[in-house]
């Protein structure tokens, strides 16, 4: 009985807390995924420039492997793994 009085009371208050709770969750998880898309952005535009040579630079290189383990950290799907292991057996330039 004392739970049902204090939602009663306090109804407006819960109600006003869930929905900045929901709102916080959707907005956490609409960044997350521009943040995956920008990342694969970058592993991408980064493979482009390289695939035709087969020549990545050590700064390229550095630069696509933070997007690919922040990636994989949001949990990005397996699209970039395939990439990431061809720029593995690209030669490695100043």
């Amino acid at each position: 009985m004392q739970i049902l009085e204090f939602i009663k009371i306090y109804w407006v208050q819960i109600m006003s807390v869930i929905g900045i709770l929901g709102a916080m969750y959707k907005f956490e998880r609409a960044m997350i995924e521009a943040t995956k898309c920008s990342l694969r952005n970058d592993i991408l535009e980064i493979y482009d420039r390289c695939k035709d040579e087969k020549k990545i630079t050590k700064w390229q290189l550095e630069s696509m492997t933070f997007s690919y383990k922040q990636y994989k950290a949001l949990k990005g799907n397996s699209f970039i793994d395939l990439l990431w292991q061809k720029v593995q057996t690209f030669e490695v330039t100043d």
